[in-house]
């Protein structure tokens, strides 16, 4: 672990309480960008990262490692989204409650509707938590951490800056 830590130390940046943090040189433009390719996901949600991490790719790696990673959760938070939506309509037509072409309410049975509202639920939670996660994320990089996101924050950070 103190190799890690050294390791981490001569690449530039500094542990907060098991938090990376860039050393010094990330000025508040850096930080700004960071924290807007986070919270893009409440706007245009793709451009926006994708836009910061083109113009900044060569310039700085704070910036790119922040653009990258909100781009690539965003693309897997749409994927497993449609995925959840999708899983919910089909139970939901296994269980009797959409029924195509039916104008007249379904009778509706006690287990019918918990899991619908299970459903609901594990939806709703998925969209709290990747919303939660990404202001997390943005108010760490505003603060310039280099906080990741589980999965692919590693994969992010490691290409950005060659470091496991």
């Amino acid at each position: 672990m103190q190799r890690y830590m050294d390791r981490q130390t001569e690449q530039g940046f500094l542990t907060q309480q098991g938090n990376l943090t860039q050393q010094g040189n990330v000025t508040q433009n850096e930080k700004l960008l960071a924290m807007f390719a986070h919270l893009s996901m409440f706007f245009v949600s793709l451009w926006v990262p994708l836009i910061f991490w083109a113009i900044n790719k060569d310039k700085s790696k704070f910036v790119s490692f922040h653009s990258l990673q909100a781009l690539f959760f965003h693309i897997a938070y749409t994927v497993v989204l449609v995925f959840l939506v999708i899983f919910a309509a089909v139970v939901g037509m296994a269980a009797g409650l959409i029924k195509p072409g039916q104008n007249s309410p379904p009778d509706v049975g006690a287990l019918q509707v918990i899991v619908v509202l299970a459903l609901g639920a594990v939806v709703m939670g998925f969209i709290f938590g990747c919303v939660a996660l990404a202001i997390i994320n943005a108010v760490s990089s505003y603060k310039g951490g280099m906080k990741k996101y589980p999965i692919i924050g590693n994969i992010v950070y490691k290409k950005i800056y060659g470091v496991n």
